[in-house]
């Protein structure tokens, strides 16, 4: 009995000072305010905690066409951070007051609003609020603007607003631009302007030491952004260098690189901004390149139809392209400043607080964008119990509580439909270091009995969901015709396609190289590769396994008439993927085409207690297999049903064990 209490005593010791550690770690005064200050990785904004930041707010913009609107920008401003909850302002202010008479008592209308907004850690994105093409006035406020706000942790600067009526070239290069005619707006416009280049200007904040992240402009009203990007921009360089220095292209193209690329080794780094109207077309054409590869913020947006007057009710023509704008920037998770509060077309209807039509769909979307973010916590299996939603990025545990949620208890984890793909790992330490576990949402059970251990951080990354077909996978097929094999399905081809000629059923079978957590597949039909539609796989099963044996259907389809077939679903862990056509073409049963097979999803990293993973015939573990029961094709509910009977099994096994030791324990004592 003594060896019994000794045990038990050094047990509730070990117990107790665990507890006092940990109550220790959660009495210490809480942690300052994290530092604000943003920096861009790929096309994201970061702070330097590294959690993500999606910038979205409103325009206030009284200060560009008044220098003393002290009144309406702070009555605006209030009624963005706290009505809209906006986590920005964007503040257009002009060169013309700033550089004038008026430029203290203007100046310091613009410091009261940057310290109101980031004493809520939120931020200003400071807008100089030109047109055409900058001047000297531009540098100027800039060499002083800069200097003023240098390093501010929550002062973003826009270089300029709306460079419009140039081409490209004189976007990068500068020079005189003269235009007399009608503007964006209806007025007629006779301008001359010897500019300095947009470049110019991002050379200016640099030249000052300030390291504030920079947003950059498009051409065309700060629409298109088609050659920010390296790639695209030496492109455009090239078709320069073919009509100016066709004997030496190359030496040309590096030079004028190095001359008007705008990269930024020496700041936190470059956004850039577009204006989305109606007006303008091919949204995806002119802004997607840029989009990959930089944060961008829709600075300006709003319907225009009307000429006068508030928005008090929506045209068909205006509910049209608000809900294909906020589809846009949901789908590539963009940053927006709608305008505006106080102008046309009227967030509001001046001079009161009410808000438009327009003013009230947009509030609707920041709310529910507010509600769903990138993914969401919970701390209950099948997405239950408590629930915290989040941006991609870095969070500890601590992190975590401050926002109200336990990672201990994280138990399953959704995300919201758009362009990315989102992965998760789970870390054993609170540095992002330790053991891992790695996952794609939607996972309906990612407790620690899967883990393996208590998770102190986590980090959630945003990418482009990538094939893991192209690399990681062989494929056979139960025939083929001649030239048309099933090599061709995960060739990363469209215009190639397999074909087989059966009146039976057709079995194409996907062996990945390892254990996959899968989240979705797309099958490419024979009219992605040029063909009729008619060819198309009219019925099919899609099916997974992780032993080649027992597999899983995921997909069911009767009918389909469609080329690509995109299909998502909860996470689910594969080795072989089968796909069973038992319908062929419309125009011939017995032809069954498929042009390309592409998987999506993340290396398996979790337990695989109770699971048989064998590739190949060759177990990867030795675990015994759930069950000695024949081939076939189960729903994914019972699979999920098994796992979770296995593991309330293992844990009721070592449950008991226990209390047989100790029992056997006290009678020998």
């Amino acid at each position: 009995m003594k060896g019994l209490k000794s045990a038990l005593s050094v047990f509730l010791a070990a117990i107790l000072s665990a507890s006092l550690l940990s109550v220790g770690a959660s009495a210490e005064p809480a942690e300052t305010a994290a530092d604000a200050t943003l920096h861009t990785e790929g096309n994201q904004l970061v702070m330097a905690n590294g959690e993500t930041v999606r910038l979205m707010g409103i325009n206030v913009p009284y200060l560009s066409w008044d220098a003393s609107n002290a009144d309406q920008v702070f009555a605006a401003l209030e009624i963005a951070l706290d009505d809209w909850q906006s986590n920005c302002i964007r503040l257009p202010v002009v060169p013309e007051f700033w550089l004038g008479s008026s430029h203290d008592s203007y100046k310091a209308i613009i410091d009261e609003v940057i310290e109101r907004v980031s004493a809520e850690g939120k931020y200003v994105i400071l807008d100089n609020h030109s047109f055409y093409l900058p001047d000297d006035d531009d540098l100027a406020f800039w060499e002083s603007a800069a200097e003023a706000y240098k390093d501010h942790p929550n002062v973003l600067f826009e270089l300029f607003n709306e460079p419009a009526m140039c081409t490209w070239r004189q976007y990068f290069e500068g020079g005189t631009l003269t235009y007399q005619g009608e503007n964006d707006w209806g007025e007629i416009d006779n301008i001359t302007i010897d500019s300095c280049g947009i470049p110019a200007l991002l050379d200016a904040v640099r030249g000052t030491g300030a390291k504030n992240i920079c947003i950059l402009p498009g051409t065309n009203w700060s629409f298109d952004l088609s050659y920010c990007t390296e790639e695209n921009f030496r492109q455009f360089a090239q078709s320069i260098a073919e009509g100016e220095a066709p004997d030496n292209t190359e030496a040309f193209v590096e030079e004028y690189v190095e001359k008007y690329f705008m990269d930024d080794p020496d700041g936190n780094g470059i956004m850039y901004s577009t204006h989305p109207y109606p007006d303008r077309d091919n949204w995806e054409e002119c802004l997607l390149d840029t989009i990959m590869e930089y944060p961008v913020l829709v600075g300006e947006c709003g319907p225009t139809e009307k000429t006068d007057g508030f928005i008090r009710e929506l045209t068909s023509n205006d509910r049209s392209y608000l809900d294909m704008l906020v589809a846009f920037v949901d789908q590539y998770e963009l940053n927006i400043t709608p305008w505006a509060w106080g102008a046309w077309p009227y967030l509001n209807q001046e001079p009161s607080d009410r808000l438009s039509a327009y003013g009230e769909y947009m509030m609707d979307y920041f709310e529910q964008s507010n509600e769903t973010k990138a993914v969401t916590l919970y701390s209950e299996v099948d997405y239950q119990g408590d629930s915290l939603t989040l941006e991609a990025g870095q969070y500890t545990k601590a992190s975590l509580e401050a926002k109200g949620f336990d990672i201990a208890g994280l138990a399953s984890v959704s995300c919201k439909d758009d362009y990315y793909q989102y992965t998760i790992t789970l870390y054993s330490e609170d540095n992002f270091g330790g053991e891992s576990y790695t996952f794609v949402p939607r996972a309906t059970n990612v407790t620690q009995t899967v883990s393996g251990f208590e998770p102190q951080s986590m980090v959630i990354d945003r990418g482009v969901a990538e094939d893991l077909l192209l690399e990681h996978a062989t494929v056979t097929a139960s025939g083929s015709v001649e030239n048309q094999p099933a090599e061709n399905l995960i060739d990363g081809r469209n215009g190639t396609y397999w074909l087989n000629e059966s009146e039976e059923p057709s079995e194409i079978l996907i062996t990945l190289d390892g254990l996959y957590a899968l989240n979705g597949i797309t099958l490419a039909h024979a009219s992605e590769a040029s063909m009729m539609t008619v060819f198309n796989a009219s019925d099919y099963t899609i099916s997974v396994s992780t032993d080649g044996e027992v597999f899983t259907r995921v997909v069911d389809v009767t009918n389909n008439t469609m080329g690509l077939t995109e299909y998502d679903f909860e996470q689910i862990l594969a080795c072989y993927i089968k796909i069973r056509i038992t319908r062929g073409s419309l125009i011939n049963n017995n032809n069954h085409y498929l042009a390309e097979v592409m998987a999506y999803g993340t290396p398996y990293t979790g337990s695989t207690e109770g699971i048989d993973v064998v590739i190949n015939g060759v177990s990867s573990e030795a675990v015994e297999p759930v069950g000695n029961e024949p081939a076939h094709e189960a729903p994914a509910s019972n699979t999920v049903q098994i796992v979770l009977i296995v593991v309330f099994g293992v844990v009721l096994a070592g449950t008991v064990a226990t209390a047989v030791v100790l029992l056997v324990k006290k009678k020998r004592a």
